[in-house]
């Protein structure tokens, strides 16, 4: 008689202390395009006439007369929230047979949760890497993954093309994973910190303290841009552009920034029940305008890699 095998005395079972799932670990939208709250779903919001502020018109005033007069514009650009929402449903039946770890109803919160913001990061990487959005916009003449080419001086003539715009340095710069890893291994750059540093090994802080930026952005995120069912087609969000510009540390009066995420209506989740089929829906709904709301206050390279 043939001795037990490992399968006659074993029935799988599922571990109850890991499982698989993907989702992108950050969302970098709204450290570009802040968050604001607005009463109204449309409305308007002002805009100063800029020239009005850089003119120097300042004159002597002679013994006895009046200071000379001066006047500025205001217009209004308008906006429109969207509403976006979705919802996935969980059977009774499946929530009360699912094995230990599973957690249908938390699992299809954090699903649906993750597709509203992923959508909202691609909203914004859409807007801000659009090269028709800014006022200035170039190309490289040498694409950033050939060593032949001179990202350093690129990024310093889009840093420039914002300052001589808006007369301030740009603080916030941004680019995909894919664009960064060209960087880090750029001979220029590396060149800088290969006599200072073990490895060579360039962080996003390098390019932050060389071009005087506060905040360099890596979004690491993808997207798949397949059908459901067809073969996977995994992109970068945002794509193989980069991007300056000056994002306004808090949203405020009379500041340019670069873009706006407007919210009317917040992140808001419901849970419903579906009596007649018996089941829960768990759906999120947010409504939303991304705006370029100052498109002299940022420039970008284009086609980088």
């Amino acid at each position: 008689m043939a001795n037990p095998t490992a399968r006659d005395v074993h029935i799988d079972t599922a571990l109850t202390g890991i499982s698989i799932a993907y989702k992108n670990e950050q969302y970098i939208g709204t450290r570009v395009f802040p968050s604001v709250s607005v009463a109204k779903k449309t409305d308007v919001y002002w805009v100063y006439g800029k020239s009005d502020w850089f003119r120097n018109e300042m004159a002597v005033r002679p013994p006895g007369t009046r200071a000379k007069r001066i006047d500025h514009t205001v217009t209004t650009a308008s906006y429109i929230c969207l509403e976006y929402a979705l919802a996935e449903a969980v059977p009774e039946e499946v929530e009360r047979n699912a094995d230990s770890p599973l957690q249908p109803r938390i699992e299809a919160a954090e699903m649906v949760m993750d597709k509203l913001l992923l959508a909202q990061e691609i909203r914004i990487a859409g807007k801000l890497m659009t090269s028709a959005n800014w006022t200035y916009s170039a190309s490289p003449a040498t694409q950033w993954s050939s060593d032949t080419s001179d990202p350093y001086g690129d990024i310093d003539n889009a840093i420039n093309g914002v300052v001589s715009t808006i007369g301030r340095m740009p603080n916030t710069a941004v680019m995909s994973w894919d664009v960064w890893r060209n960087l880090k291994q750029h001979p220029d750059f590396l060149e800088r910190v290969q006599y200072t540093r073990p490895g060579s090994v360039l962080t996003p802080d390098d390019l932050g303290s060389w071009f005087n930026l506060n905040n360099v952005l890596v979004g690491y995120s993808i997207y798949d841009a397949a059908e459901e069912g067809a073969t996977a087609s995994n992109l970068y969000v945002w794509g193989d552009d980069f991007w300056v510009g000056y994002v306004a540390p808090n949203p405020s009066l009379r500041t340019p920034s670069a873009g706006y995420l407007l919210e009317w209506l917040g992140r808001t989740t419901r849970v419903y029940q579906e009596e007649q089929e018996h089941q829960v829906v768990i759906e999120v709904r947010h409504a939303t305008a991304e705006v370029i709301s100052a498109s002299d206050s940022g420039a970008i390279c284009y086609d980088c890699v």
